[in-house]
């Protein structure tokens, strides 16, 4: 394994700011992670059943503590489906479909982060 790739996990939260008023913030880790290739059996096994498995990519498990969002190749991606085995972790992705696929301030509501 080379680890030599990278990802960006988003975690969103929702608090109230001092007027009670909600704010949402994400928190963004980057992580090494491996390409995986989605193969024919995962693709129609993840279409029967109405999931999208447009990518895949494997990072240690000690990485990811249960993010939705992923930013990887220049894309927002969303988690399908986590599969933990062992030390590694396989997240099977689902293309974010935007306008503003090229810019990592954006996440799965479209809307600019709140950091950026």
């Amino acid at each position: 394994m080379r680890w030599n790739q990278t990802c960006t996990l988003v975690a969103k939260s929702v608090e109230p700011d001092e007027e009670g008023v909600p704010q949402v913030s994400d928190e963004r880790t980057e992580v090494f992670c491996n390409p995986r290739t989605v193969g024919s059996h995962t693709w129609s096994s993840m279409y029967e059943i109405g999931l999208s498995a447009d990518a895949q990519v494997q990072l240690r498990t000690c990485d990811y503590d249960g993010q939705l969002d992923v930013f990887y190749r220049d894309e927002w991606y969303s988690v399908e489906v986590a599969q933990e085995k062992g030390d590694f972790t396989v997240l099977t992705l689902r293309h974010q479909k935007s306008d503003s696929d090229d810019d990592p301030d954006y996440g799965s509501d479209g809307e600019e982060g709140s950091d950026g």
